[in-house]
């Protein structure tokens, strides 16, 4: 089990985490595809994933929400890191904003990864309990996230957490016609 005391939490910086972390962004992107073509029975092709962030810009578009963030009051992103060698362990990105069907401000969990030798200790529940203690301090006690149905390992976590199914999305898989 990964111990608090190995890793630092600070604020996302551009221009010391940019390129790491939006390269996090890019291969939890990557593993969302997957986890689509399963839902809809299609083969998984990590080039058409990879052709896809080219073409959709991806890597710029996410640099620049990233560096947007910084300025955001409602916005907060961390970066978490080996205290030993600064390694980038995960990072976290919430927000505030208004939820569109209560119209009542929402913390959202926009984006939480953790890198793949990181996984499995612990690291993802004390990065959540981090920006659930924001949201606390922000006097946000409603709290939101979006997560893929067959991403086991996140949805127990979140389960764990106190977090329950709100709504549904739901998909129709049809073979197009002929």
């Amino acid at each position: 089990m990964l111990k608090e005391q190995i890793w630092n939490v600070r604020l996302y910086d551009p221009a010391l985490d940019e390129e790491e972390v939006v390269q996090l962004h890019i291969d939890l992107l990557l593993e969302h595809y997957r986890l689509w073509a399963q839902i809809l029975d299609e083969e998984y092709d990590v080039n058409d994933g990879e052709r896809r962030i080219v073409e959709h810009d991806e890597r710029a578009k996410w640099a620049q929400e990233l560096r947007s963030s910084v300025s955001d009051d409602n916005c907060r992103v961390w970066v978490f890191t080996h205290r030993e060698n600064e390694e980038i362990l995960g990072f976290l990105y919430v927000e505030i904003r208004q939820d569109h069907l209560t119209f009542s401000q929402s913390g959202v969990i926009s984006e939480i990864h953790v890198h793949p030798d990181y996984r499995r200790q612990g690291l993802a529940r004390s990065i959540l309990q981090y920006g659930e203690a924001w949201f606390d301090e922000q006097g946000i006690s409603h709290r939101q996230v979006f997560v893929t149905s067959n991403n086991l390992a996140a949805v127990k976590l979140y389960r764990t957490c106190g977090y329950e199914v709100a709504d549904y999305r739901m998909v129709k898989k049809e073979k197009p016609k002929k």
